[in-house]
């Protein structure tokens, strides 16, 4: 292996062990999260054009979505969901089973290495999860290989860090308080395709046509400051709450846990909830027929 490839790899790890832990804080908060991304999984599902036949594939499925809504919307067809932790495969498919959703398959594999049959899928889907790949295009070739003429590639990346504070802010006031580096240009990373027209880009090159853009302003409505610390905490990578465990002596530092809450403040309403604003880009791009 090259020292790139030996990165990669590396990075790869990490990122399974990081969700596989998480994975049970996701499961937690799904509610929450979900009714907040809810007008982002439509968007990417009605880019898709999916019909009650239809075959999608959902790379990077995490804990169920979009690959279980699709399954809803396309009875007579199949969705296959891949994703890389097997703790957050494992939420997704207990939630199909609760769902009574039995066209629907999740599959651990790294969407790098996917083996798929030309033409197989008529719509291919990703939310939030294109910027973890350390080779994003190869990904871009595979999904325009595995779609069938005239088939759709429908995506969502979120905007800078300033533009997502319900994922940002407790990552960054935690960072900034142990003192961490930012991480390098070009790094994999939540927010590492905040340009939607490099990202564009990348799909023409891939193959797509008639590539499309739309910002995407969302809203998560936390019941309050503490439900919000609550969730950013849950949802801290381990690696970051050890760090934090070991120069304060507690992961939940209440230095560090007053000044997230501090800061949303900021997003308190009247009666008394939050409403976050967060920016996702969705990116639509077709096969030629």
């Amino acid at each position: 292996m090259t020292d790139n490839q030996n990165a990669a790899s590396a990075f790869k790890a990490q990122q399974e062990r990081n969700w596989h832990e998480l994975s049970s804080g996701w499961d937690r908060w799904y509610e929450l999260f979900e009714r907040g991304a809810d007008p982002v999984t439509r968007i990417l599902l009605e880019g898709s054009r999916l019909r009650r036949t239809g075959s999608v594939l959902d790379i990077g499925s995490g804990t169920g979505q979009p690959a279980l809504t699709a399954a809803a919307r396309v009875p007579e067809g199949r969705v296959v969901g891949v994703d890389q932790a097997e703790g957050m495969l494992a939420v997704a498919r207990r939630r199909a089973v609760e769902q009574e959703l039995t066209n629907v398959r999740f599959l651990r594999q790294d969407a790098e290495e996917l083996e798929l049959e030309e033409g197989e899928f008529d719509a291919v889907v990703s939310r939030w999860s294109l910027m973890f790949l350390p080779d994003a295009d190869r990904v871009l070739h595979t999904a325009f290989r595995a779609l069938g003429p005239g088939g759709t590639f429908t995506a969502a990346v979120w905007g800078t860090p300033p533009q997502v504070p319900m994922l940002s802010l407790a990552f960054g006031i935690a960072a900034a308080r142990l003192g961490l580096p930012a991480p390098p240009p070009g790094a994999p990373g939540p927010f590492s395709m905040a340009d939607a027209e490099a990202l564009c880009e990348r799909f023409t090159k891939a193959g797509f046509q008639d590539v499309s853009h739309q910002e995407c302003r969302i809203v998560f409505t936390p019941r309050d400051v503490a439900e919000f610390v609550d969730f950013s905490w849950d949802l801290l990578p381990g690696w970051l709450r050890a760090k934090l465990a070991e120069t304060f002596g507690d992961e939940r530092d209440q230095r560090t846990v007053q000044a997230v809450a501090t800061a949303a403040r900021d997003f308190e309403t009247d009666g008394g909830g939050l409403a976050v604003p967060c920016v996702a880009h969705c990116v639509r791009a077709v096969k030629p027929a």
